[in-house]
C-alpha cells in the first residue's frame, strides 16, 4: 500500500504523454477545488498552478490550512496541493475560472475549477459537500428535487467551459461533486457529451433510479467511472450502477469517504469484492425509510430531519456526536415529527455506535503524513 505523497514520488515524473491520466490522478486533481481561491484564480481567466499556490499560501499568513479548510478536510490536501508543482506531471498545468457560492437562502453550496491539461483536454471538477447542515441538506434533495441550484450551476458551468474550447473534456468531483459531474454530463447536448472522455464520481451521491434510466444519462454511461469507499454512506445515497468500483480505505466511516484514505498501488486504487457492514446496515436503513415515499413524501421527510437535526444546536456535521443524534431522536417525539425521522435517527444512532465500537476494536489511528512540508514544498521533516 503507498499513500499520495508516495504516488507523487513514483510517478511524479512521469508526464500525461508517458502515462495517461489514472483513476488516481483524477482524485488529486479533482480536490484542487478544495481551497478558497477566491480573488487567486480567475472567474474568467487563467494562472499557472504554481503560482495560485503560492498565492494562496500568501493569503494564508499565519492562519493553519487545515482549520481553514473545515473539520472535514484531510491532512493531505495542503501537503498534496503544495507537492504538484514540484513534479513534472503536474508543474506544468494552468487553472482557471474558480467560482465559489455559498448560499444559505437557496440552500446552496457551489464551487467548481477547470484545470488544463498538457494535451488541451479541460478538467473541470466540482468540489463536493462542505461541512455545514445546509450543504448536507442539498444532498439529500437530490433524491427529492428534480434539480437542485447546485445541478443547475453545474450545468451551466460545464456548458461554459464547453464552449471555450473545441478539444476533449473531462469531468469529475468528490462527494456532491462527483453527482454535480454526473449531472452536469447528462444534461449536456449530444455534441458535447461525444466530446467527454471521462466522467468521475469519487463516492459522491447517486440519482433516482428513474433517472438512470433516461436517454441523456445512457448516453454518458460508457464513460462514467463511478468510484466508492468500502464504508461508504455518501455513496449509498440514491441509486448507483451496480458495476461500481468499490475501493480499500484505510479508515471507516466519515474518515472513508476522504479519498486520500484510499489504498493506492501504483496508478490504481486497490480494489475490494464488497462493501462494509456498516455501509450496507445504511443503505438497508435508507431503504426501509425511503422505499415507498412518492416525492411529496421524501420532501416532508428531509425537511422534518432537518430541522430536527439544527433543533439540537448542530450546524455543522462535525457538531453532530452519539449525543446529540439521541438528542435529536427525543426532539422529533417531543416535536411530533413524522414516525420515518423518528425511525431513521434511531437507526442513526445505532450505527453510530456500532461504528465506534468497531473503531475501538480496530484502533486505526489518525493518518500520518511521512513527509511535513514548509509552504514552498520543502521537506522539512522524514518520518
Amino acid at each position: 500500500m503507498a499513500d499520495y505523497l508516495e504516488y507523487l514520488d513514483w510517478r511524479g515524473d512521469l508526464t500525461f504523454a508517458q502515462s495517461p491520466l489514472n483513476e488516481v490522478d483524477n482524485y488529486i486533481l479533482c480536490k484542487l477545488g478544495c481551497p478558497d481561491f477566491t480573488g487567486i484564480i480567475p472567474r474568467d481567466g487563467e494562472l499557472p498552478l504554481a503560482e495560485a499556490v503560492a498565492r494562496y499560501d500568501e493569503a494564508l499568513g499565519d492562519m493553519d490550512a487545515e482549520e481553514v479548510l473545515g473539520p472535514l478536510a484531510s491532512p493531505y490536501i495542503m501537503p498534496v496541493i503544495r507537492r504538484l508543482p514540484r513534479t513534472k506531471r503536474f508543474g506544468g498545468l494552468m487553472v482557471c475560472d474558480y467560482v465559489n457560492i455559498i448560499d444559505t437562502v437557496k440552500e446552496e453550496q457551489f464551487s467548481a475549477l477547470t484545470i488544463l491539461l498538457p494535451d488541451g483536454t479541460r478538467f473541470v471538477t466540482f468540489r463536493g459537500t462542505g461541512d455545514t447542515m445546509v450543504s448536507w441538506k442539498e444532498d439529500f434533495l437530490m433524491g427529492v428535487e428534480d434539480t437542485v441550484p447546485a445541478q443547475a450551476d453545474a450545468v451551466a458551468y460545464l456548458l461554459k467551459e464547453s464552449r471555450k474550447s473545441r478539444r476533449a473534456l473531462m469531468v469529475s468531483g468528490h462527494s456532491k461533486g462527483g453527482n454535480l459531474a454526473v449531472y452536469a454530463a447528462m444534461k449536456m447536448p449530444p455534441k458535447v457529451q461525444a466530446r467527454i472522455k471521462a466522467i468521475y464520481n469519487n463516492d459522491g451521491p447517486g440519482f433516482r433510479k428513474d433517472v438512470s434510466e433516461t436517454e441523456e444519462y445512457l448516453r454518458i454511461k460508457p464513460v462514467l467511472h463511478t468510484i466508492v469507499s468500502q464504508h461508504t454512506t455518501i455513496g449509498k445515497l440514491l441509486y448507483h450502477e451496480k458495476d461500481c468500483t468499490i475501493v480499500k480505505a484505510n479508515q471507516t466511516g466519515i474518515g472513508a469517504h476522504d479519498g486520500f484514505n484510499w489504498e493506492v498501488w501504483g496508478p490504481e486504487f486497490v480494489k475490494c469484492d464488497d462493501y462494509s457492514i456498516t455501509s450496507k446496515a445504511f443503505e438497508q436503513a435508507m431503504s426501509e425509510t425511503l422505499d415507498g415515499m412518492d416525492v411529496d413524501e421524501r420532501r416532508v421527510f428531509v425537511e422534518n430531519f432537518f430541522a430536527v437535526m439544527t433543533s439540537t444546536g448542530a450546524r455543522t456535521l462535525s457538531d453532530l456526536t452519539e449525543h446529540r443524534m439521541r438528542q435529536a431522536a427525543e426532539l422529533a417525539q417531543g416535536i411530533r415529527a413524522i414516525p420515518e425521522v423518528r425511525k431513521f435517527l434511531m437507526r442513526l444512532s445505532s450505527l453510530l455506535i456500532q461504528e465506534a465500537v468497531a473503531n475501538a476494536k480496530i484502533a486505526i489511528p489518525r493518518p500520518k503524513l511521512p513527509f511535513e512540508f514548509d509552504r514552498g514544498g520543502d521537506a522539512l521533516k522524514d518520518e
